[in-house]
Parts: structure tokens; sequence; C-alpha cells
């Protein structure tokens, strides 16, 4: 079995987890990101870790080739 996916399959589904870890001044979110169609999954304290898992299924999108209302480029 081959350790590479594809980066586009037809369809990626993701299970995102958050949770409150309780802090002497402030208590700090964490989460957890999965991938169900691979079942890969990360821990992340940020956007930017969340992002960068999920970048790695999808290609998002720029603003300007988001499909118009109506569905016509």
């Amino acid at each position: 079995m081959s350790d590479q996916h594809d980066p586009n399959p037809p369809l990626n589904t993701f299970i995102v987890r958050f949770w409150q870890e309780p802090g002497a001044s402030k208590p700090r979110w964490r989460g957890q990101v999965q991938h169900v169609q691979s079942g890969e999954r990360t821990t992340f304290a940020g956007e930017t870790t969340l992002l960068s898992f999920i970048r790695r299924w999808v290609q998002i999108l720029k603003s300007s080739e988001e499909p118009r209302e109506g569905g016509e480029p």
C-alpha cells in the first residue's frame, strides 16, 4: 500500500474537534482535525495548522476563482 494520497479525491470529509485546556490565568483552546477518507489526523492550537492540514487534501479556490451565484463562472 502506498504512503501517497490523491490530493483531490472526489469527496473530502473532515471531523474537527475542539476542547478547552484549563490554564493558570487563561484557558486555551486546542483541537484535532481528521480526514475521514484516509483516517489521517493531527492536533492543532491555532488556525494555521488546521488550515494547512486541510489544504493538503483540497485545493482552496482563490477569491477571484470562486463560482458566481447560479453556478456560472
